[in-house]
């Protein structure tokens, strides 16, 4: 079986936008969220983000979506696209690093689903990534569920979880909830609420970001 066939989230390559990795300081891997694509997420983020030297990396959901249920469903409820789709982050991070760009040197960036996705990768992986960028997200899994610690490797991460505080689909007391989480593992945690509703990213999210990654070292 191929990877492909075993996860079909593989099927399109990511699209790539903002500098060649070869020329950049960074990459981001930059994930859509639910019924969306990675044409969306450029209007969404990479054309509005001031340069700065960042390779950005799109992954294509199957049927533009990561996993069926809302990121608050039991785990099981979401399996097994749930997994198929954190394996997918995890193997084109690691065809990053086995291109030059260490994980070090590696933005995570996601909205909505995606968002929600990128925070799950990085805690189960409890890697030390340049930066967890997540518009309207957090960890996914049920109110109340137990999650054990990463390891320490996330100390010092820095993290940004901005939210709207009357958004229809992410409660935001999983943001907050999800922003506690990372800060008992030692990440730097920037926890940025916004007093709006609806579904989208402001212009001031995205200067949050742009703001975080120019305060972050990279390893290149």
């Amino acid at each position: 079986m191929t990877d492909i066939e075993a996860n079909p989230h593989l099927e399109k390559p990511p699209q790539r936008f903002g500098t060649p990795l070869n020329d950049a300081a960074s990459a981001v891997i930059l994930v859509h969220g639910r019924g969306q694509t990675p044409e969306i997420m450029f209007d969404l983020v990479v054309g509005r983000f001031p340069e700065n030297r960042l390779a950005w990396l799109a992954p294509s959901a199957k049927n533009d979506s990561w996993y069926p249920e809302r990121f608050i469903a039991p785990l099981q409820a979401n399996e097994p696209w749930l997994g198929r789709a954190l394996d997918c982050l995890a193997m084109l991070s690691d065809e990053l690093a086995n291109a030059g760009v260490p994980y070090a040197s590696q933005i995570l960036m996601g909205f909505s689903q995606g968002a929600c996705l990128c925070c799950e990768y990085v805690w189960r992986s409890g890697r030390r990534y340049r930066a967890l960028v997540a518009f309207t997200g957090g960890l996914i899994g049920p109110d109340g569920m137990r999650r054990d610690s990463p390891s320490r490797q996330l100390a010092g991460l820095p993290v940004l979880l901005s939210s709207w505080t009357h958004d229809p689909w992410v409660p935001v007391e999983r943001v907050t909830e999800s922003a506690e989480c990372f800060r008992a593992a030692g990440a730097n945690v920037q926890l940025n609420l916004v007093e709006a509703g609806q579904h989208g990213i402001l212009d001031s999210e995205i200067a949050a970001a742009h703001a975080l990654l120019s305060a972050t070292d990279y390893v290149r």
